[in-house]
């Protein structure tokens, strides 16, 4: 099995786009944004590949982007020449922040590939330079327009990835693994290390295995709206359907109907919880157990066993993973977010899914009605 940041980071988003990307090899339209960033991408590859520690004119540097620009991607060509005159400023910027202290990259889009846990890590790396004093940084062109949170950039999967292959490849571990956001103009550093690196050799291990399991469930996300497979989403593709005639119409006059009444139960709902606790509360204070209507019908007041986590049943289950930190309240909410948000092996889930313990009870109310029963 091959694997990359893009294809670990798709499968972790949602697993569907990953077979449909991957597995299918489905067709995906382009985009400005992706032109754009491979653009800049090869035109600072550029810049940088020179035999001596002297940075090209800001002329030459100008030149390269038109030797490199591809038409691909845009609407238009007044689109195309808005993202053209932004492309020579950010290289403007670029060069201002860097020409004086150019110098030779110790690697430049160095493409590698990796065997861990049995799976072949592919990827490039954009830059490695010499740190002045001993070292080294790897750095990674971002074309964000906004800089992330700096939990954000230490989390990285990709700079995490950078970091575990240069320890493979070249036995070093960088001192810095810095994002370079071209649009702000800001470079963003962090660092790993042993531990982060085990940590990801699992997260990997887990994808791997997820994978060959054949887990490619649909996973809402908030790249839904960009994504190229909603045609064949099983969570979009009825809508595309629809579009080029109803297949199925009397179903749909049925799902307007539920969504419907689903509203309506949603106030009602909102109701019966504000008189649902007045009605235990008054319960509990006098002793109650079913309370009477005026037409003979009654609420009655019954005991619910509600299961909670195994708390060290789950830490069991997680410790040797590296994931018990993330649920050590062992939060419900939490733990289903983590079954739910993160890829996890299959046993792993199944485990979780399994440690429930009867701890607590609470009381629910049920109508008594005699008219019901009549019928």
């Amino acid at each position: 099995m091959r694997l990359s940041y893009s294809s670990i980071s798709t499968y972790e988003t949602c697993p569907a786009k990953y077979r449909f990307q991957y597995e299918d090899k489905l067709p995906r339209s382009g985009s400005p944004a992706l032109s754009f960033g491979d653009t800049l991408h090869r035109t600072l590859y550029r810049f940088h590949d020179r035999p001596v520690p002297v940075a090209p004119s800001l002329e030459e540097l100008h030149e390269m982007l038109q030797l490199e620009w591809a038409s691909e991607g845009y609407r238009d060509p007044s689109e195309e020449l808005l993202y053209l005159d932004h492309a020579r400023q950010i290289l403007a910027e670029y060069h201002r922040a860097n020409a004086d202290s150019f110098r030779i990259p110790a690697a430049l889009e160095y493409r590698f590939s990796v065997e861990v846990e049995g799976v072949q890590l592919t990827g490039m790396i954009d830059r490695m330079d010499r740190i002045p004093g001993g070292g080294y940084e790897i750095v990674d062109y971002k074309t964000n327009r906004r800089l992330p949170p700096r939990a954000v950039v230490d989390q990285d999967l990709q700079l995490s990835l950078y970091y575990l292959a240069a320890r493979e490849i070249w036995g070093i571990e960088p001192e810095r693994l810095t994002l370079y956001f071209l649009l702000p103009g800001e470079r963003m550093s962090t660092v790993r290390t042993t531990a982060d690196a085990d940590r990801l050799r699992r997260r990997i291990a887990v994808v791997a295995e997820r994978i060959a399991a054949g887990k490619f469930e649909a996973r809402q996300n908030p790249l839904c709206d960009w994504c190229d497979f909603q045609p064949v989403c099983p969570l979009f593709r009825h809508k595309y359907e629809r579009e080029q005639g109803d297949p199925a119409p009397r179903m749909t006059e049925m799902v307007d109907e539920w969504i419907a009444l689903k509203r309506e139960d949603w106030e009602r709902y909102r109701r019966l919880e504000d008189l649902r606790a007045l009605i235990n509360a008054f319960c509990e204070e006098h002793g109650y157990r079913r309370l009477y209507g005026s037409d003979g019908s009654a609420v009655d007041r019954r005991p619910m066993h509600v299961t909670a986590p195994d708390e060290a049943r789950i830490r069991r289950t997680l410790e040797p993973l590296g994931l018990w930190e993330q649920v050590i309240s062992v939060d419900p909410k939490k733990l289903t977010s983590l079954i739910e948000g993160r890829s996890l092996p299959p046993d792993v889930e199944d485990a979780l899914l399994a440690s429930r313990e009867e701890v607590r009870t609470q009381y629910s109310l049920y109508l008594k009605d005699p008219a019901r029963a009549r019928r």
